[in-house]
């Protein structure tokens, strides 16, 4: 009989979370410390990610009529669209968090969402922060920036062994 000399033998259990704004990933870690094991249990895509602002929008901004001038004298007219601070892009982004968001609460009420490491790029890390409910923020055990949503297991590992040694 052999007896394993592994200093850790517990066996880990971590979901992993890796997107952008486009795409991302759940992912169970799982297995002994030295050789854990990547499990893809959902994907999330956005198809509408790589579309121009113009094509997420149904309408234009309006016009703007401006007059100006005194009384009857040689009034001038104007006229131009007006600017918007409507981001139709990053209203897509909140949507697509929101739906991450909803399903990892579901997991996490279903019992079936264990410690959570979120790997994204920067922007959408403060993204997910706001929209994830806090049951599931308190989940969270680290946190990693970067784009790693068409990286491989082998490179995703060793990405989480290098952020868990700083």
């Amino acid at each position: 009989m052999r007896v394993s000399l592994d200093p850790n033998p517990t066996p880990l259990m971590h979901h992993v979370l890796v997107a952008d704004s486009g795409r991302a990933r759940l992912l169970r870690l799982s297995g002994p410390r030295r050789h854990p094991s990547i499990e893809q249990e959902a994907l999330y895509e956005r198809p509408s990610a790589h579309l121009h602002a113009r094509e997420l929008t149904t309408d234009i901004s309006g016009r703007v009529f401006e007059s100006s001038g005194r009384g009857h004298t040689g009034a001038t007219h104007t006229r131009h669209g007006t600017n918007s601070d409507y981001d139709p892009h990053a209203v897509e982004i909140e949507r697509f968090v929101a739906r991450i968001a909803s399903d990892l609460e579901v997991r996490h009420r279903a019992h079936a969402l264990s410690n959570l490491i979120l790997i994204a790029e920067p922007r959408l890390l403060g993204v997910l922060r706001a929209r994830l409910p806090d049951e599931v923020l308190r989940l969270v055990t680290r946190e990693v920036s970067g784009d790693y949503t068409h990286a491989d297991n082998a490179l995703l590992l060793r990405v989480l062994e290098s952020s868990s040694e700083s």
